[in-house]
């Protein structure tokens, strides 16, 4: 009995720490619009390379390059549909945000004032000031090129309520349809 009593308090441990456990992904990224390429990289506690490469358009859509026999191909018409699926990325919360955006005269005012419109977006969000970094240098020539580094944290608790939630209002729908149906 003392066996089984240590087996199911071992097992509730391991759940809650599996559970309640940050995971903490690193988004770096770097767009040029002269070369046109966008490159980016993300990774799981800093160490494992989860994906990487650059990103670039064709003719029907965007090309993800991960590795360089390997490409992601979406074409346009399904990013939008791709938008309207159940997505996690909401349950992710922001540990840091750095922007580094490198720019001549010419695009000087529409990059500040996207910096100042992601640095207000980012506060509403429910970060602080010491967790943002905004960085805009100004350059000779016709140049733009902005970096970023985002550090976000979830762990599969927040993942699970995202699910429920979802589920629920899918359900709701649903039966929203069949009553309305069934009403007519």
């Amino acid at each position: 009995m003392g066996r089984l009593i240590l087996y199911i308090l071992l097992g509730l441990m391991i759940t809650a720490f599996l559970l309640f456990m940050p995971i903490i992904l690193e988004a770096d990224a770097h767009y040029d619009i002269n070369r046109r390429k966008f490159g980016f990289a993300v990774f799981l506690y800093k160490i494992v390379k989860l994906i990487g490469g650059y990103a670039a358009t064709y003719q029907g859509g965007l090309a993800l390059h991960v590795s360089p026999k390997k490409a992601i191909l979406i074409p346009y018409s399904e990013i939008d549909s791709e938008r309207k699926r159940f997505s996690f990325v909401r349950s992710f919360r922001l540990i840091a945000f750095t922007l580094t955006t490198e720019t001549g005269a010419e695009y000087l005012l529409p990059v500040s004032l996207a910096n100042t419109v992601l640095r207000t977006v980012f506060f509403l969000l429910g970060g602080s000031r010491e967790k943002i970094e905004n960085n805009l240098w100004l350059t000779d020539g016709d140049v733009l090129r902005v970096s970023f580094n985002i550090v976000a944290y979830f762990n599969i608790f927040m993942l699970l309520c995202a699910l429920f939630k979802f589920l629920k209002e899918k359900i709701k729908i649903l039966w929203q349809k069949k009553m309305k149906k069934s009403t007519n």
